[in-house]
Protein backbone atom coordinates (compact mmCIF):
# COMPACT_ATOMS: atom_id res chain seq x y z
CA UNK A 1 0.00 0.00 0.00
CA UNK A 2 2.71 2.46 1.13
CA UNK A 3 4.50 1.79 -2.23
CA UNK A 4 1.25 2.46 -4.71
CA UNK A 5 0.96 5.79 -2.52
CA UNK A 6 4.25 6.77 -2.82
CA UNK A 7 4.28 6.05 -6.87
CA UNK A 8 0.51 8.02 -7.30
CA UNK A 9 2.58 10.55 -5.45
CA UNK A 10 4.91 10.77 -7.77
CA UNK A 11 3.11 10.53 -10.92
CA UNK A 12 0.63 13.55 -9.65
CA UNK A 13 3.83 15.41 -8.64
CA UNK A 14 4.75 15.06 -12.79
CA UNK A 15 1.83 15.85 -13.82
CA UNK A 16 1.82 19.42 -11.13
CA UNK A 17 5.30 19.91 -12.91
CA UNK A 18 4.21 19.60 -16.68
CA UNK A 19 1.42 21.59 -16.60
CA UNK A 20 3.46 24.62 -15.02
CA UNK A 21 4.38 27.43 -17.67
CA UNK A 22 8.09 27.15 -19.21
CA UNK A 23 9.77 30.63 -18.43
CA UNK A 24 10.13 32.28 -21.93
CA UNK A 25 13.74 32.62 -22.85
CA UNK A 26 15.53 35.98 -24.23
CA UNK A 27 15.67 33.62 -27.52
CA UNK A 28 11.85 32.92 -27.88
CA UNK A 29 10.61 36.88 -27.38
CA UNK A 30 9.04 37.47 -30.45
CA UNK A 31 8.32 40.41 -32.30
CA UNK A 32 4.81 40.74 -30.95
CA UNK A 33 5.86 40.12 -27.76
CA UNK A 34 8.09 42.84 -27.55
CA UNK A 35 5.37 45.35 -28.88
CA UNK A 36 2.79 44.31 -26.45
CA UNK A 37 4.90 44.36 -23.45
CA UNK A 38 6.03 48.19 -25.49
CA UNK A 39 1.98 49.00 -25.20
CA UNK A 40 1.99 47.85 -21.45
CA UNK A 41 4.74 49.83 -20.77
CA UNK A 42 3.13 52.85 -22.10
CA UNK A 43 -0.62 52.29 -20.33
CA UNK A 44 1.56 52.11 -17.47
CA UNK A 45 3.46 55.09 -18.19
CA UNK A 46 7.04 54.12 -18.34
CA UNK A 47 8.26 55.58 -21.42
CA UNK A 48 11.76 54.09 -21.22
CA UNK A 49 10.81 50.73 -21.36
CA UNK A 50 8.43 51.42 -23.48
CA UNK A 51 10.78 53.04 -26.82
CA UNK A 52 13.44 50.32 -25.40
CA UNK A 53 10.34 47.34 -26.44
CA UNK A 54 9.12 49.06 -29.14
CA UNK A 55 12.44 49.56 -30.90
CA UNK A 56 13.55 46.19 -30.36
CA UNK A 57 10.39 45.00 -32.06
CA UNK A 58 11.39 46.69 -34.85
CA UNK A 59 15.00 45.55 -34.96
CA UNK A 60 13.50 42.38 -35.06
CA UNK A 61 10.56 42.96 -37.64
CA UNK A 62 11.34 45.89 -39.48
CA UNK A 63 8.24 46.00 -40.78
CA UNK A 64 6.01 45.50 -38.07
CA UNK A 65 3.13 48.32 -38.78
CA UNK A 66 1.58 48.55 -35.14
CA UNK A 67 4.88 48.80 -33.61
CA UNK A 68 6.32 51.25 -36.11
CA UNK A 69 2.65 53.56 -35.50
CA UNK A 70 2.71 52.97 -31.83
CA UNK A 71 6.67 54.27 -31.59
CA UNK A 72 5.58 56.78 -33.96
CA UNK A 73 2.99 58.26 -31.25
CA UNK A 74 4.94 57.34 -27.91
CA UNK A 75 7.87 60.02 -29.53
CA UNK A 76 5.09 62.54 -30.35
CA UNK A 77 2.95 62.03 -27.31
CA UNK A 78 5.78 61.50 -24.75
CA UNK A 79 5.26 63.92 -21.98
CA UNK A 80 1.17 62.82 -22.07
CA UNK A 81 2.23 59.11 -21.73
CA UNK A 82 4.79 59.56 -19.30
CA UNK A 83 2.02 61.86 -16.82
CA UNK A 84 0.60 59.04 -17.00
CA UNK A 85 2.82 57.16 -14.54
CA UNK A 86 1.94 60.00 -12.17
CA UNK A 87 -1.96 59.72 -12.30
CA UNK A 88 -1.61 55.43 -12.25
CA UNK A 89 0.66 56.18 -9.13
CA UNK A 90 -1.50 58.35 -7.06
CA UNK A 91 -5.12 56.13 -8.02
CA UNK A 92 -3.12 53.00 -6.93
CA UNK A 93 -1.66 54.22 -3.36
CA UNK A 94 -4.06 53.83 -0.94
CA UNK A 95 -4.17 56.23 1.99
CA UNK A 96 -5.15 54.70 5.49
CA UNK A 97 -7.19 57.60 7.00
CA UNK A 98 -7.29 61.62 6.16
CA UNK A 99 -8.03 63.63 8.88
CA UNK A 100 -7.85 67.67 7.76
CA UNK A 101 -9.20 69.93 10.08
CA UNK A 102 -9.16 73.96 8.56
CA UNK A 103 -6.48 73.22 6.49
CA UNK A 104 -5.28 75.47 3.70
CA UNK A 105 -4.79 74.19 0.26
CA UNK A 106 -1.13 74.27 0.66
CA UNK A 107 -0.91 72.41 4.19
CA UNK A 108 -3.19 69.57 2.86
CA UNK A 109 -1.20 69.32 -0.33
CA UNK A 110 1.85 68.80 1.93
CA UNK A 111 -0.02 66.68 4.23
CA UNK A 112 -1.58 64.34 1.47
CA UNK A 113 2.44 64.29 0.23
CA UNK A 114 3.92 62.89 3.64
CA UNK A 115 0.58 60.13 3.22
CA UNK A 116 1.74 59.10 -0.28
CA UNK A 117 5.21 58.85 0.54
CA UNK A 118 4.53 57.32 3.97
CA UNK A 119 2.13 54.51 1.85
CA UNK A 120 4.87 53.90 -0.76
CA UNK A 121 7.72 53.65 1.51
CA UNK A 122 9.15 56.83 -0.18
CA UNK A 123 8.96 55.33 -3.46
CA UNK A 124 6.80 57.96 -4.88
CA UNK A 125 6.41 61.67 -4.54
CA UNK A 126 3.36 63.58 -5.99
CA UNK A 127 5.52 66.60 -6.66
CA UNK A 128 2.34 69.08 -5.95
CA UNK A 129 3.12 72.48 -7.75
CA UNK A 130 0.09 74.88 -6.21
CA UNK A 131 -0.74 77.39 -8.48
CA UNK A 132 -2.75 80.43 -7.16
CA UNK A 133 -1.52 83.92 -8.73
CA UNK A 134 -4.66 86.11 -7.71
CA UNK A 135 -4.40 84.53 -3.93
CA UNK A 136 -8.17 82.75 -4.13
CA UNK A 137 -6.69 80.09 -2.35
CA UNK A 138 -5.14 81.68 1.01
CA UNK A 139 -8.82 81.63 2.65
CA UNK A 140 -9.98 78.40 1.09
CA UNK A 141 -10.15 75.94 4.24
CA UNK A 142 -10.39 72.34 3.68
CA UNK A 143 -11.72 69.31 6.05
CA UNK A 144 -11.90 65.95 5.65
CA UNK A 145 -12.07 63.37 7.28
CA UNK A 146 -11.86 60.00 5.08
CA UNK A 147 -10.04 56.56 5.70
CA UNK A 148 -8.62 53.92 3.40
CA UNK A 149 -8.97 55.57 -0.35
CA UNK A 150 -6.94 56.15 -3.32
CA UNK A 151 -4.22 59.05 -2.98
CA UNK A 152 -6.14 60.42 -6.30
CA UNK A 153 -9.72 60.77 -4.66
CA UNK A 154 -8.30 62.39 -1.56
CA UNK A 155 -6.89 65.04 -4.26
CA UNK A 156 -10.17 65.55 -6.03
CA UNK A 157 -11.64 66.20 -2.63
CA UNK A 158 -9.36 68.83 -2.03
CA UNK A 159 -9.65 70.24 -5.00
CA UNK A 160 -13.73 70.08 -5.39
CA UNK A 161 -13.57 72.01 -1.73
CA UNK A 162 -10.92 74.73 -3.02
CA UNK A 163 -12.47 74.97 -6.61
CA UNK A 164 -9.47 73.77 -8.01
CA UNK A 165 -8.35 72.26 -11.90
CA UNK A 166 -5.50 69.33 -11.07
CA UNK A 167 -3.13 68.95 -14.38
CA UNK A 168 -0.84 64.96 -14.79
CA UNK A 169 2.64 66.10 -15.91
CA UNK A 170 5.39 63.80 -16.21
CA UNK A 171 6.92 65.75 -13.54
CA UNK A 172 4.69 67.30 -11.51
CA UNK A 173 0.68 67.53 -10.50
CA UNK A 174 -0.43 71.31 -10.98
CA UNK A 175 -3.43 72.01 -8.74
CA UNK A 176 -4.23 75.49 -9.92
CA UNK A 177 -7.10 77.72 -9.22
CA UNK A 178 -9.89 78.37 -11.46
Amino acid sequence: MKTILTSLLCMSASFVLAQQPQAVTNAQITPEMLYQRGIASMNRGDVVGAEKDLRAALQAQPQHANAKYMLNQLLLNRDKIAARYRENMMKSTMIPQVDFMDATVAEALEGLSGMIGNATNKKFTPNFILKDPQGKLKDKAITLKLGNIPASQVLQYIASSAECKIAYEEHAIIVQAR
